[in-house]
């Protein structure tokens, strides 16, 4: 049973490892006034979150780090908690990116991942069910973060784009009448990418087609701001649909 103390401590402890990609220690938190804990009760719970598989330690630092399970509580219960609207400054951007947009879906597509590998700094692919029409965009910026700094990882990156077609179709078929869905690291059902975190999200397109993008990043990606950018943009996608 997760107190609130202990909610809050893992929502520091994210946002701080969202920024950084460093393990976040008892001390830094304690610095940073963490309800105004000293470090050695700070690091007691901790090890109880840790104990109940929330945190870990990342090699033979002191800090810990934020486990899949903590990113997926997050997004089931403190997103939920504090909604997913997207900042002002963001949908000013999409509806930006999305004005002048005509009516071939293909063209509607390529605009859509462009502008939101652009915002979420995230590997965006966008495609249409059952066509083979994907554009992709964003690859660089994820080969510039410490996560994808590694050979291993660019394999594992390219292994997935050779087998994405085949992987997206199945992926259509299984979420079938879903609007979204999150993979969180090892919940992906991707072989090559389970370090990842992949958003999967599906929307109307004119001549009665259905986009889907999927959005893949590391599982410390700024959750609130990608899954409120993509239900926002879809939710725009739609609604230009519905005037074609």
């Amino acid at each position: 049973m997760i107190t609130p103390r202990q909610e809050a401590l893992i929502a520091s402890i994210i946002q701080e490892f969202i920024e950084t990609a460093e393990p976040v220690s008892s001390k830094y938190l304690e610095e940073t006034g963490f309800f105004g804990l000293s470090s050695a009760t700070i690091r007691a719970e901790m090890n109880e979150l840790e104990d109940q598989g929330y945190l870990m330690h990342l090699h033979t630092s002191g800090g810990r780090v934020p486990t899949d399970k903590a990113y997926r509580y997050l997004v089931d219960n403190l997103m939920a908690d504090q909604g997913l609207g997207l900042a002002a400054e963001l949908k000013r951007k999409v509806q930006s990116g999305l004005t002048g947009l005509g009516s071939d879906p293909r063209d509607i597509n390529k605009r859509v991942a462009h502008l939101l590998s652009n915002i979420s700094e995230n590997l965006v692919v966008a495609g249409i069910a059952e066509q083979d029409d994907f554009y992709k965009f964003g690859l660089s910026s994820l080969f510039e973060m410490p996560e994808f700094r590694e050979f291993n990882k660019v394999f594992q990156l390219t292994s997935f784009f050779e087998e994405f077609e085949n992987m997206f179709n199945h992926l259509e078929r299984e979420l079938l009448g879903e609007e979204m869905r999150i993979f969180i690291g090892k919940e992906s059902p991707f072989e090559n990418i389970r370090e990842e975190t992949v958003i999967f999200a599906r929307y109307n397109l004119p001549d009665n087609c259905i986009g889907s993008l999927t959005l893949i990043g590391p599982t410390r990606m700024d959750y609130g701001k990608n899954i409120g950018l993509i239900k926002y943009t879809t939710e725009e996608l739609n609604k230009l649909a519905k005037k074609t």
